[in-house]
């Protein structure tokens, strides 16, 4: 069975991509074929390998039992594999899925697309961000879409609620006292840790529960953002029903699917009926499609003219996204966070607002001394550093303050990967973190190398493709704005989110819950951790 050039399923031998690792072990064994680019989970005694058919060369035979099956409930979502399990998922969450909604009348479907798969496609047809971003709208539009949207406006929402969030948890945190004892984690405890990435949530609920799960940070991600805000708002001020509206997003990672279709991440609509309706709960984003699943859909499906350029083409069709809500117009250029990661600028953005709402520190536009640790995925900044740098912050105050801010404890980090992760959760459990933010992903570089993006090309390195998309993600005609500076967020929290971040009106819409998850096959030990 095959999904996309990424991703294939065959005897329940899990695809996984030469340059990544699985982190799941059975019993601590884990075996992969360097020829046949396929994890093998090494069985227990007694058990045999799940699956018919040939065994790859260097894997020895086992013996006889009940097969292994590692199922969605098993899985870490880690970007490295797809089980079995996850088939119907991705059927559910596919292309075809997509196209059948589109020529279903009774439906509208509407469009979101992450800056990561923007870049990703800009890259692939040698245009800019924007070009590729009024390219693809044209497209989906020449196929029927009724909007499109740049998730622009949902992640400069989201960085508004995960700020306001840390520095209601700072300040509980400062009064209550600096050092968190070892022992289970109070209800909002430092260090705060990103929840955007599904595929660390996936891992933090599976394998850590409440030892780990009060640290994360309850704002949602962009895309699930995205979800309330099409499936609430959008829906109310259009005059339709939530269900009458399918919400698709574009996504770089497969591990957003299972964000897509968390319980959390679903609203309250009225289904038709012959008793007069009935209230069912349904997802807010209906169906995820991966940069690498667009790519393929653009070859399927080409406007005309497009048939071998693809929005390279001169022909291809273009339009400007859809503004979200009526009153408030779409912006005329993309904005974006020009000195944060590449993920989001989720810790740049939080480190910023803390250093001026709590030690009265301005921190003037540039790029912040981040210090690389053991990796090049594992950074931290501190308020000391950025003081002693100069250049790197001014104060509103005077000298007093600076000693202040300097003798006291900000530091915030970027971890990306699982082996860094790893080390910070077992700092964490310990109390031992020095970090009080910590942008969490569960992928190395981040979001930009997705599981999902598009492939290297020939010729080309998986490390030049991620340094490629860094240039296109940080392109001159991506705009520096700050989130307070969007209109389209203005406008939002006047008159739907009660007129501030961390309103009780923007946490209901804005946040979520996280929950301890048990794995089916309790045989299953993450004994590598």
């Amino acid at each position: 069975m095959e999904f996309s050039s990424a991703i294939r399923v065959s005897d329940l031998n899990d695809y996984i991509a030469p340059s990544q690792d699985c982190v799941v072990a059975l019993n601590g064994k884990l075996r992969t074929s360097e020829m046949s680019e396929e994890v093998q989970l090494q069985p227990r005694a007694g058990i045999r390998a799940a699956g018919g058919g040939q065994r790859p060369a260097g894997v020895a035979a086992a013996p006889t039992g009940d097969p292994v099956k590692v199922t969605l409930h098993d899985c870490l979502a880690c970007s490295g594999c797809i089980t079995s399990a996850e088939t119907v998922l991705l059927q559910q969450q596919s292309g075809e899925e997509f196209l059948m909604r589109l020529a279903d009348p009774r439906v509208m479907v509407v469009i979101s697309v992450s800056a990561q798969s923007r870049t990703a496609l800009a890259s692939y047809f040698a245009l800019s961000p924007s070009q590729a971003l009024s390219r693809l709208a044209g497209w989906f539009k020449w196929l029927g879409v009724r909007a499109v949207w740049d998730l622009t406006t949902a992640r400069d929402l989201v960085l508004l609620e995960e700020a306001a969030e840390f520095l209601d948890r700072y300040r509980s945190s400062q009064e209550a006292g600096s050092c968190q004892p070892e022992g289970p984690a109070p209800s909002a405890p430092l260090p705060v840790l990103g929840s955007a990435c599904p595929g660390w949530v996936c891992y933090a609920e599976k394998t850590q529960g409440s030892r780990v799960l009060p640290y994360l940070s309850s704002t949602r991600s962009p895309q699930g953002a995205m979800g309330a805000l099409v499936k609430s708002l959008v829906a109310a001020s259009w005059g339709v029903t939530p269900g009458s509206v399918y919400h698709v997003t574009i996504m770089p990672c497969y591990d957003k699917k299972l964000e897509a279709s968390r319980d959390e991440l679903t609203t309250a609509s009225v289904m038709p009926s012959s008793s007069g309706g009935q209230e069912e709960r349904i997802p807010e984003v209906d169906c995820c499609l991966t940069t690498g699943e667009v790519l393929q859909l653009l070859q399927q499906r080409p406007a005309p003219g497009c048939e071998t350029g693809g929005l390279g083409a001169p022909a291809a069709p273009s339009c400007a996204p859809d503004p979200l809500l009526p009153g408030v117009p779409a912006d005329e250029q993309l904005y974006g966070m020009p000195h944060g990661s590449s993920s989001g600028g989720y810790a740049d953005f939080v480190f910023r607002t803390a250093a001026r709402e709590v030690f009265g520190v301005e921190v003037p536009p540039g790029p912040l001394p981040w210090r690389t640790r053991r990796n090049a995925d594992l950074q931290e900044l501190s308020l000391s550093d950025v003081i002693a740098t100069g250049g790197g912050g001014t104060l509103s105050s005077g000298s007093g303050q600076v000693q202040q801010a300097s003798s006291q404890s900000l530091v915030v980090a970027r971890v990306y990967g699982f082996r860094n992760i790893q080390t910070l959760l077992q700092q964490v459990k310990r109390g031992r973190c020095v970090y009080s933010y910590v942008e969490v992903m569960a992928c190395p570089s981040g979001c930009l190398n997705g599981g999902g993006q598009i492939k290297p090309g020939k010729d080309v390195t998986p490390q030049q493709l991620i340094e490629q998309l860094e240039l296109m993600y940080a392109h001159t005609d991506v705009a520096a704005r700050t989130p307070v500076e969007n209109p389209a967020v203005a406008a939002v929290y006047r008159s739907f989110l009660g007129g501030r971040p961390g309103a009780p009106a923007a946490r209901q819409l804005l946040h979520t819950a996280f929950r301890e998850r048990k794995a089916t096959v309790t045989a299953a030990v993450v004994a590598n951790w």
